[in-house]
């Protein structure tokens, strides 16, 4: 699971029916998350987040939410895919969103082919208004504030009404390591300052343990503070690898048909982002899939 997940996870935990209120404009009445997924969906991912909805307005409704901090081209599919497998085995009507962290020019709500048009709603987090939502947004949404249209600037801010809320201490350590981990896509330096000033509040939340945990085990041997900020921002780092790859071989296939294994094997065991960007390029423009792969043999020499 990529860290952002672990933020996204606990935020729909403790804030899941406001979630659904601001973002998506639903008037919930209760809410579920769907913990057990349909045994078919070996492909189901921990950013999919189904849940059964009851609402003013429609009586229940089957809600599959998918997070995303970096957009790629397979996430129509891919929540088209968590869409129909969840629906049939819910037997409930469905509304299907896209929550994206991250800008990307790419981004779109309709996904289009020979024949099937599959629209769904694209909330893009970072053109909200963190000022609006500092003056409406309940506090178990604030974490994502930092993220926002002119939302950095209000992050000790928001830190400081989390650590005041009228919560508990857990609740508000789990606030605080989310903003942290999702601060952590835009700003490193947010996530020293943060740590700086709670860390002592923020290890009584089970997230950090997880992401403090794996630090070590990858031998991060220097302190708690340096092993989550380190850790996050490796997770980070890790999963804009990943999607490069996945769109390295999404290009590809769109303009020659799938690789083979070979070829993607080869492109998922590549770790270096500037080549993998140098990769990206010549799928786009390289005449042949045969070309291409000559070019990376050539490249990884």
């Amino acid at each position: 699971m990529h860290h952002y997940d672990v933020a996204a996870k606990v935020l729909i935990d403790s804030c899941r029916d406001e979630i659904l209120r601001r973002f998506l404009g639903i008037d919930v009445v209760t809410s579920d998350l769907i913990e057990e997924i349909p045994q078919e969906t070996v492909s189901v991912r921990r950013s999919d987040f189904p849940m059964i909805v009851d609402t003013v307005d429609r009586g229940k409704v089957l809600v599959i939410l998918e997070i995303q901090s970096f957009w790629n081209e397979r996430v129509p599919l891919q929540l088209l895919d968590y869409r129909i497998r969840h629906m049939l085995a819910q037997g409930l009507p469905a509304l299907s969103a896209v929550l994206l962290l991250k800008p990307d020019r790419r981004a779109t709500d309709v996904y289009q082919d020979e024949e099937l048009r599959f629209g769904y709603r694209l909330i893009r987090l970072y053109e909200m208004d963190a000022e609006e939502a500092l003056l409406h947004w309940p506090t178990c949404l604030l974490p994502f504030v930092p993220l926002m249209k002119n939302g950095l600037p209000h992050v000790q801010e928001v830190e400081e009404r989390i650590y005041r809320a009228d919560v508990s201490s857990i609740r508000k350590a789990d606030m605080l390591t989310s903003m942290t981990i999702l601060s952590g896509l835009i700003s490193e330096e947010v996530i020293r300052g943060i740590l700086s000033r709670r860390r002592d509040l923020m290890i009584e939340s089970a997230a950090y343990e997880l992401i403090r945990q794996e630090g070590i085990n990858e031998g991060i041997q220097q302190g708690i503070e340096k092993g989550i900020e380190q850790g996050i921002v490796q997770g980070i780092e890790r999963g804009k690898i990943q999607v490069m790859r996945e769109t390295v071989i999404d290009l590809l296939t769109i303009r020659f048909g799938a690789p083979s294994r070979n070829v993607i094997r080869t492109i998922e065991g590549i770790g270096d982002f500037s080549l993998l960007q140098v990769l990206k390029s010549k799928a786009m423009i390289a005449p042949s899939l045969r070309a291409f792969a000559a070019d990376m043999k050539k490249m990884l020499r």
